[in-house]
Parts: structure tokens; C-alpha cells; sequence
């Protein structure tokens, strides 16, 4: 089997250099965490008897159980700048001091930091109580292809941390439309 310094190394579907050997998980160096060698285990599975349908996911939310929780999914301002562009890429930034959950529950210290490319969600930090759960809505809506904006459509329940997302999608369609503010007639 061929290897690299990290693992194994394995296709998008995880397969080896050998056909019929599968790696997943630590073995294979991709992403260390349980919850993404459970996943990639189900799809070398579904591979093995359905060749080419599972497709290894490139993907990944994080978090590090600290006190607040610090989460991650998608591309760091550097990454999203080095590959997009750095005039490309906008940083929406929103200190948890601004939430109302987080007032009321007396924690206070975060932030919840999203980068876009053209309005384009292309990653996602949270540093806050519970980060670990909010993570995945970011990460189904980087996956998706989804602007930031469009994520201040959506309905969130009040008062939670994730009304965070809410606002700075809010934000986010404030400043789109303040763009074609030009056609509406002034007295």
C-alpha cells in the first residue's frame, strides 16, 4: 500500500493503490477526529458494494471542547485569500457580547467570525458555549454553496447563540441591498 507521511493514501472514494483495501479514519491521515473516521468508515462500506457512489468528504467541522468551545469548518481567512484572492474575501465578525443568550447566560467572551468569497459562506469559527452544535449549520451551508445573506433568511430560534448566524446574515442583506439604493427615488 502506498503511504505518505500522513497515512495512507487513498482515493475519493477511499480506496488504496490495492482495489479491494479501503482505509479510513487516522489510518488513512485525512482528519483526525472520531466523528469524521466514523463517517468516512461508512463510506468506504458503501463503496465497497456500490463502487463509485460514496465519495470521501473533504468537509470537516472541528471543535475543541474548551470553555467556551472553539469550532471550525470550511477555509481560514488565509486559505479563502490565497486561493480566491484577498480582495475577494470579507471577514464578518460578531463578539458574543452583542447576543442576547450569551448576555443572559453571563458568557460573554467569543465570537462568532464567518469569511466569505463574494458573498459566498467558505468557512466558519465560533468561539462561544455550545459551539460545537452551531458549527453544523455552517458547515451544511458551505457545503451548499450558500451566501451569507441568505442565511439571515432563515428563521432562528430566539434567544439562542446561533441567533448570532441570523444577524450577521441579516448584516449581510442589509449590505446588499444598500447597493441598489440608487433606484429608489428621494424626495
Amino acid at each position: 500500500m502506498a503511504t505518505e507521511q500522513h497515512g495512507i493514501n487513498v482515493d475519493s472514494g477511499l480506496r488504496t493503490n490495492v482495489s479491494s483495501v479501503y482505509a479510513a479514519g487516522d489510518v488513512a491521515g485525512r482528519f483526525l477526529f472520531t466523528h469524521s473516521a466514523g463517517h468516512e468508515a461508512a463510506q468506504a462500506v458503501r463503496d465497497m458494494f456500490f463502487p463509485g457512489r460514496a465519495k470521501a468528504v473533504t468537509l470537516v467541522p472541528w471543535c475543541t471542547f474548551t470553555d467556551p468551545e472553539l469550532a471550525h469548518v470550511g477555509m481560514t481567512t488565509a486559505e479563502a485569500a490565497a486561493q480566491h484572492g484577498a480582495g475577494n474575501v470579507t471577514v464578518h465578525e460578531l463578539a458574543l457580547e452583542r447576543n442576547d443568550r450569551a448576555r443572559t447566560d453571563a458568557e460573554q467572551e467569543g465570537a462568532l467570525v464567518l469569511i466569505t468569497v463574494r458573498g459566498r459562506l467558505v468557512g466558519a469559527h465560533a468561539l462561544a458555549p455550545a459551539a460545537g452544535e452551531l458549527i453544523n449549520e455552517l458547515a451544511l451551508a458551505i457545503r451548499h454553496r450558500l451566501k451569507l445573506h441568505e442565511l439571515g433568511g432563515l428563521v432562528h430560534v430566539y434567544p439562542t447563540i446561533s441567533t448570532s448566524i441570523a444577524m450577521l446574515g441579516a448584516d449581510a442583506a442589509y449590505a446588499r441591498a444598500e447597493r441598489f439604493s440608487w433606484l429608489i427615488r428621494r424626495r
